[in-house]
């Protein structure tokens, strides 16, 4: 939040760059770029959720804004419950989005020892892309999707948007099995009983440093002639 902002404006000044210092979650970045060059596009109300490295998290446009909430932490939707009876996780709850269907839940699921070579994204890709059909790996993804699809369910009834898109792990899942996720969400959630919210992947590679160039240029777009003005 502020600390690192400021942190980076120090480093900005230091670099000697004349200009605002701009900072952003991964994922809400690429919600933005997503929303306005990939697979969000004309969305009124998009919900990002994703995978990285390790955890899940999310992000909400709302008409072509980031909706970042009160202090800029809003859509931890890591920290949903999925599984009660799971696994701890380092919020101090258990069994939250974040440990439940990240890639080292699915590694984990899938009788897997994650190794130092590459990310534990990478290597949860490689496995569901390459051994999907091996009946401990279909199984892994499948308690992933049921999981996966419980939060969405519960980010459907809260949000009501009208399309979701799934980045890292959760977009090679919703490959692997489209149907099984689409039939959890709308079981699960009101909405999606009443005709289904569209569930889409991202589209974009490299989609956050769209976003940080997208965000990097709003104040252009906001007041295009106070930007040129502060510039002259």
């Amino acid at each position: 939040g502020a600390p690192v902002r400021a942190i980076f404006a120090q480093c900005v000044k230091a670099a000697g760059i004349d200009g605002p210092a701009l900072t952003g979650n991964d994922v809400n970045l690429a919600a933005l770029a997503e929303h306005r060059h990939g697979a969000g596009r004309s969305a009124q109300h998009l919900l990002c959720v994703a995978t990285g490295h390790r955890g899940v998290g999310g992000a909400l446009v709302l008409d072509g804004r980031l909706h970042s909430g009160s202090s800029g932490l809003a859509l931890e939707v890591g920290h949903l419950t999925v599984n009660p009876e799971g696994r701890p996780c380092h919020c101090g709850s258990r069994g939250c989005l974040d440990v439940e269907a990240d890639p080292l839940a699915f590694l984990t699921a899938a009788g897997r020892t994650p190794g130092p070579e590459v990310s534990l994204l990478q290597q949860a890709r490689d496995l569901l892309r390459e051994e999907y059909a091996e009946p401990a790996v279909r199984a892994a993804a499948q308690e992933l999707i049921d999981r996966l699809g419980l939060g969405l369910a519960g980010l459907v009834n809260i949000l009501n948007p009208d399309r979701i898109i799934l980045g890292g792990l959760h977009r090679e899942l919703l490959d692997a099995d489209p149907e099984r996720l689409r039939a959890v969400v709308a079981d699960r959630s009101l909405w999606g009983r009443s005709g289904g919210v569209p569930i889409l992947p991202c589209t974009l590679d490299h989609n956050s440093l769209v976003g940080a160039a997208e965000l990097a240029w709003q104040p252009v777009l906001d007041d295009p002639l106070g930007a040129l003005g502060a510039a002259a």
